[in-house]
C-alpha cells in the first residue's frame, strides 16, 4: 500500500530545515494539505515583512517553521508495510 506524506522546508543551502508534516492513504488528500498550507503561509505573508519569520502555527502546520526564504510544502509517496522485513526474510 502507497502512503503520501507532506513535509515542510525553509531555508536555504546549509541552513535548509526540512520536517514531516502529516501521512495519507489518498494521494488527493496530500496534495490538498500542500495546497491548503501553502495559502494559509502566504496570507500570513503578504501582510508581514520578509524578515518577519515569527508566523503562527496554522491549522495544517502545528510545528511551521519560517526563514526569510519563507515555508514550501511538498509530498512525497512511500511504500506503508505491515511489518518489519529482514534482510534474511528477503533472501
Amino acid at each position: 500500500m502507497k502512503i503520501y506524506v507532506v513535509n515542510g522546508t525553509t531555508g536555504e543551502y546549509s541552513d535548509r530545515t526540512e520536517w514531516l508534516v502529516a501521512a495519507y492513504t489518498r494521494e488527493e488528500d496530500a496534495r490538498k494539505h500542500v495546497e491548503k498550507a501553502t495559502e494559509y503561509v502566504q496570507a500570513w505573508r503578504s501582510t508581514h515583512t520578509r524578515y518577519e519569520t515569527r508566523c503562527p502555527p496554522g491549522p495544517f502546520d502545528p510545528n511551521l517553521q519560517m526563514d526569510y526564504t519563507g515555508t514550501d510544502y511538498t509530498y512525497f509517496e512511500i511504500e506503508l508495510r505491515e511489518e518489519f522485513v529482514s534482510v534474511e526474510t528477503l533472501q
